[in-house]
């Protein structure tokens, strides 16, 4: 038995890929736990294991087990979704920071895969799988996402409504990277959607954050869509502070410090604290 002293072996990246190949769901899912810990924050390790294949490995397990789950009528046994769950949280690993991860994912065709997932009915799939795409959304390689679409709108809301904070922080991750253009910009305005970014901002500092980002994606260089969120009767004002070429360009936390009011009315009594933390964290 197991004691605090016991020292288990460390096995090297061929053994564990082998390891990987098991028809054993145990051996299977600690060869998974094992290439988890040793990528994290490991360089070196990731190159080692993407150049023995290791990613394309763990994108075929993870679509293998995502392909079962959906088979099943009823929750999916302790292994399925277990391995599930390492999987997402290797290919997240591999992207965490590292564009040569994000590129193997994503040529390992995982995406569509973890997207999928985040309509899993277990909870834990449904996190791990939003975790691992906002690792591959901090790089400048993700995807960028057509929200401009009706459907992916749609996609784009359901993440932001949902009461998992790693499922709204991919969505704020995804307006990040995805909003380019004016276009983009006044579509996401007028689907309601700074509503509830300004409503994300009770959460946690990496939510906040997140959040203040996406923010500042939509407002960036359009006085329309920011004239539209501070309230008509603000636009003089805020086009007044534009001209004069200020922060109110890249910092939400700017205009609603200066049109307090108005956007107190604009997204109501309930998000009176998440106002006062965007005006702190975008101080300075």
């Amino acid at each position: 038995m197991p004691t605090a002293n016991t020292i288990f072996p460390i096995h090297g990246p061929m053994d564990l890929l082998t390891r990987l190949d098991s028809p054993d769901p145990e051996t299977k899912l600690k060869a998974l736990r094992e290439i988890k810990n040793q990528i994290i924050g490991n360089r070196t390790k990731k190159l080692s294991f993407l150049k023995l294949g290791a990613v394309p490995a763990v994108a075929s397990i993870l679509s293998s087990y995502a392909t079962q789950a959906d088979s099943q009528l009823v929750d999916a046994d302790v292994s399925t979704s277990s391995i599930i769950v390492q999987s997402a949280a290797v290919l997240g690993s591999f992207a965490c920071g590292f564009d040569a991860g994000v590129r193997a994912v994503l040529d390992a065709g995982a995406f569509p895969h973890l997207i999928r997932l985040l309509s899993n009915f277990d909870e834990k799939v449904v996190d791990a799988s939003a975790r691992s795409l906002r690792m591959i959304y901090q790089s400048r390689l993700a995807p960028k996402y057509e929200f401009v679409q009706e459907k992916n709108m749609e996609f784009l809301i359901s993440l932001i409504n949902s009461e998992c904070e790693n499922v709204t922080g991919l969505g704020a991750s995804i307006i990040t990277h995805s909003c380019q253009t004016s276009t983009e910009q006044r579509a996401l305005c007028d689907a309601g959607i700074l509503k509830k970014l300004v409503s994300l901002l009770e959460g946690s500092l990496s939510q906040k954050n997140a959040t203040l980002e996406s923010l500042a994606a939509v407002f960036k260089k359009n006085p329309e869509v920011i004239s539209k969120f501070v309230g008509l009767e603000n636009e003089r004002a805020v086009e007044s502070s534009l001209s004069q070429r200020d922060s109110s360009l890249e910092s939400p936390g700017t205009v609603i410090k200066n049109n307090t009011e108005s956007v107190f009315k604009f997204v109501g009594p309930e998000s009176g604290s998440a106002l006062s933390s965007i005006i702190e964290l975008t101080k300075g």
